[in-house]
């Protein structure tokens, strides 16, 4: 089997009993974020509405609850937080083998207790943790589906202006269906020996987009393709975030902003057309990135770039074809890299392709220029050098290799 989807019960995202958020804030990171990253720490804790300084922090995917809600209560103090405002909400599955004077699993069923969902009652902010996202959705989503008084609660606080953001696992949940697992070799080739793809269903605090992380550097370009072109899996638009990433969302318009060292991956399938089968093809998904500063219009989805960025048409930095190449001997295979340097900003290129494979297996991932596509390059007042890109359009192919050691 190519993948294993496990999509019951993603229907009923729309007919929970949640408020859709008007006023609220998300604060989605691709993971790896650093202590020190003063960009997106301070992005969060200037969300919180006025009057409501408290911040919930929510360890239920990790396997380490209690080292790593002192982690994040240090890193939010680091960056302004008062610590009479920081909370960590009980709701854990998995003892923490560092604190042998507390079992945290028995906090598994605290989406029910009263005394833990007034500490998210009073937040301005609620700030999930990295881990596993399947204990996110196991401990605040009934077995039926339906919301726990927690999940609730979080719902309404949001609702109401409120700031909900995560990283890593607590950024799988943000969407209303979720990656569970998967790379993009095992999502595109039924016999690759990867991780098949598993969808299964988020919290739904995000409409209309299907969130992914660790993205650039977990490779995770072909998964996203996948998962968003599923027939059962009804989001067309997907968001790869890198680590040390974040993508702050503001629900009341639906534009969003780019913030941290990495890059946000705008990949639209709304015209895209799948070939079934053991292997994969994908045609017709269009491609943006998004660097610090950048915007994202959900609403209509599209890149528009920072000030400091300049457009890289009529002045290239490249003006010679590059190699179509692949592997571990090649050169920078980030999207960065071979869309922005090796597309847009080559006066010389047209199309440019990287393979994958696994034994004889493979893809090839082909970017193009259209009418439609333009790049853009600058540096920040950090001094960091970004692309923006907007409109590439971008196919998967399905490869077989004959390799064969040479003999002259």
């Amino acid at each position: 089997m190519l993948a294993r989807f496990i999509l019951a019960g993603l229907a009923l995202v729309a007919g929970t009993d949640a408020a859709q958020a008007d006023g609220g804030t998300l604060v989605i990171v691709g993971g790896g974020l650093d202590p020190a990253n003063a960009e997106i720490y301070g992005a969060l804790l200037a969300a919180r509405p006025e009057g409501a300084p408290a911040i919930a922090i929510i360890p239920a995917a990790s396997g380490e609850a209690g080292a790593s809600s002192r982690a994040a209560t240090r890193a939010l103090e680091r960056h302004g937080a008062m610590p009479e405002d920081i909370v960590t909400v009980r709701l854990a599955m998995v003892d923490d083998p560092g604190t042998p004077d507390v079992d945290e699993s028995t906090w598994a069923g605290n989406a029910h207790d009263p005394a833990e969902i007034a500490a998210v009652e009073r937040a301005g902010a609620i700030w999930f943790l990295g881990g596993d996202q399947a204990r996110i959705i196991a401990t605040l989503l009934e077995a039926d589906g339906r919301d726990t008084p927690m999940l609730a609660a979080i719902r309404r606080r949001l609702a109401a202006g409120a700031v909900v953001g995560g990283t890593s696992a607590g950024a799988a949940i943000m969407s209303e269906g979720m990656i569970g697992q998967g790379d993009s070799l095992g999502a595109l080739l039924a016999n690759a020996g990867g991780e098949p793809l598993e969808l299964t269903r988020g919290l739904g605090f995000l409409k209309g987009a299907l969130v992914d992380q660790h993205f650039g550097e977990r490779a995770r370009l072909g998964r996203l393709a996948v998962a968003i072109t599923d027939p059962d899996q009804p989001q067309r638009i997907g968001l790869g975030i890198d680590e040390d990433t974040a993508l702050i969302v503001s629900l009341g318009d639906g534009r969003a902003q780019v913030k941290g060292r990495g890059y946000v991956t705008l990949l639209d399938a709304r015209t895209a057309q799948r070939t079934p089968g053991q292997r994969i093809g994908i045609a017709g998904l269009r491609l943006g990135l998004a660097g610090a500063g950048d915007r994202i219009d959900l609403a209509e989805p599209g890149v528009t770039p920072a000030a400091v960025r300049k457009p890289t048409a009529g002045r290239e930095y490249v003006e010679r074809p590059l190699l179509a190449g692949g592997g571990m001997a090649y050169g920078d295979q980030s999207l960065a890299g071979v869309v922005g340097e090796g597309l847009l900003d080559n006066a010389a290129a047209s199309v440019t392709e990287r393979h994958s494979f696994a034994g004889l297996e493979g893809v090839t991932y082909r970017f193009a220029k259209t009418g439609a596509a333009r790049g853009w390059w600058g540096r920040d007042a950090q001094g960091r050098a970004r692309y923006t890109i907007e409109g590439v359009a971008f196919d998967i192919t399905p490869i077989t290799l004959a390799i064969r050691k040479a003999t002259d």
